[in-house]
């Protein structure tokens, strides 16, 4: 279902650009309903114009008059700056979503008295209509704006309510999560290339390895171990796999992985902010 409202974003950065693509590719924005700013990089904002005809600004004010929906899709670092840009500008007409890992809705609730804000962790994957995102709520956000927020980041993946406490790992087990998955994807090519197959090949086996296991878990309803369990016959090729990941401390390694990615966003959170009086976005 196509989103009405004028979708403004603040920040062109990866995360402002896998988004773009999935919800203008999926036709849940139009590109005459949608317009961007960022910091400094105009040929990054020519390129987002030529590529989806969408409007650019450098003006937060006119950006706020004309949207109605505001994706903050910046640092955490830069969100004080952000915010205290916007704030001028920002009523309770306006539904602001913040996609800034570690920063809390207080943060932003703060400067921006009595507006509806909702904060989510989406990844990647946008791009390809596969995310994983997490929302919360704000004080004044109703349903009718979480309904918006869901259906923004459900034409682009799933979608997920969860505590605002429990954002710290969610940044760390699906907001990071898919680097994971490509560091074990790059080691697989490898191994395959190791064990006499073309990188081409590898690579496309690889790929659809991990596309096929991820729908399957996303589909079945199945528990991982028991996906695993299916596939792994006594002492069979799988089997002697497995061993060696668990051997290895794979398991344990990825848990490491989701903790540290926790911690760190639970660093950023605890950050002092940035002055105000550096470089606006």
């Amino acid at each position: 279902m196509a989103v009405d409202q004028l979708v403004a974003f603040v920040g062109a950065g990866n995360m402002a650009e896998a988004l773009l693509r999935g919800l203008l590719g999926t036709g849940t924005v139009s590109p005459r309903r949608c317009i961007v700013t960022n910091k400094s990089n105009d040929a990054r904002l020519r390129g987002f114009a030529a590529q989806w005809g969408i409007g650019t600004t450098r003006d937060k004010a006119h950006l706020m008059r004309e949207g109605d929906v505001v994706i903050l899709a910046v640092k955490p670092r830069d969100m004080p700056v952000v915010l205290d840009e916007i704030a001028p500008h920002a009523t309770p007409r306006h539904l602001v979503v913040s996609v800034a890992a570690g920063v809390p809705l207080a943060t932003i609730e703060h400067r921006l008295r009595g507006v509806p804000v909702i904060r989510t962790m989406p990844n990647t994957s946008t791009a390809v209509n596969a995310s994983a995102t997490a929302l919360c709520a704000g004080r004044w956000a109703a349903a009718s704006h979480l309904d918006v927020a869901r259906r923004m980041f459900g034409a682009v993946g799933r979608v997920v309510a969860v505590p605002e406490p429990l954002f710290d790992a969610v940044t760390g087990l699906s907001g990071s999560g898919p680097a994971y998955v490509y560091l074990l994807a790059e080691a697989m090519v490898d191994a395959g290339i190791r064990a006499g197959l073309d990188h081409e090949t590898a690579l496309h086996l690889v790929s659809q390895t991990v596309l096929g296991a991820g729908k399957m878990l996303a589909e079945s309803g199945h528990d991982p171990a028991a996906l695993r369990a299916r596939v792994t016959s006594p002492n069979g090729t799988t089997m002697a796999g497995v061993r060696a990941l668990e051997e290895g401390g794979f398991p344990a390694a990825v848990r490491d992985a989701v903790a540290r990615a926790t911690a760190r966003a639970r660093e950023l959170r605890d950050a002092p902010a940035r002055p105000a009086d550096t470089q606006p976005l």
